[in-house]
């Protein structure tokens, strides 16, 4: 991978052998973590996901899948041990899995599925700033779908930054005009960053946000399947 890339791959849960396919690549550690889902979906989602990326990174990397090492920094964010300059992040959703690599930075990647949510009022009031609620409520048949653009903006940022949840959402306020998304403030303070928000559509029904260092990174999407057919 050249720099001035940053490159997605996805893959769908639901592919013919993919679940084998990555059980089978798992670490020991990996394995007993995978038995404390209680629910198959989990389990699955889980093995899927961690799988998937250590055959990416044994791929970047050009080592097999049992000498992928990965760490994790003190807020738990994940990192290659074998190549430091390799940053990557991952999301799922809706049973689509989705991996960002970048050699540029540090990059952070969500995708949600729109679908209907019950609490949708309470999850808006509880993780949106005021502004933030005006622009998904300025027109009624958009609030779904700008509900979701909000949200991987946040949580693509969050995970960007390595912070997950501990900096929490309504923390944090961003600005979506004309498609652009900026971050205007941290914790109430003006906030000039420099990093990169993009949203971006997995595929169709998907939202997604990845963020990353680079403005003039090209970003290449690509199914995992096509890959290995190569």
């Amino acid at each position: 991978m050249n720099l001035n890339e940053l490159q997605i791959w996805k893959v769908r849960t639901s592919e013919a052998n993919v679940l084998e396919e990555c059980k089978s690549v798992l670490s020991e550690n990996e394995i007993k973590r995978a038995h404390f889902f209680n629910f198959e979906e989990a389990r699955d989602q889980y093995i899927i996901s961690q799988g998937m990326l250590r055959m990416l990174l044994a791929y970047y990397l050009d080592v097999s899948t049992k000498d992928v090492e990965i760490g994790r920094h003190d807020k738990g964010k994940p990192y290659s041990l074998n190549d430091g300059s390799l940053f990557f992040n991952s999301s799922n959703s809706g049973g689509l899995c989705v991996f960002a690599f970048s050699r540029d930075g540090e990059v952070g990647i969500d995708i949600e599925k729109k679908r209907q949510v019950s609490n949708l009022e309470d999850l808006i009031s509880r993780n949106f700033t005021s502004a933030e609620i005006q622009f998904i409520k300025r027109n009624p048949s958009d609030v779904l779908d700008r509900f979701f653009r909000f949200w991987t903006v946040k949580e693509g940022y969050l995970k960007a930054i390595g912070e997950g949840m501990r900096l929490t959402p309504e923390n944090l306020e961003f600005r979506i005009e004309r498609n652009k998304v900026s971050l205007i403030s941290k914790k109430g303070i003006f906030e000039y960053d420099d990093w990169v928000l993009s949203e971006f559509s997995p595929c169709e029904g998907f939202a997604g946000t990845v963020v990353y260092k680079n403005p003039g990174s090209a970003i290449v999407q690509s199914w995992y399947k096509d890959l290995k057919s190569n």
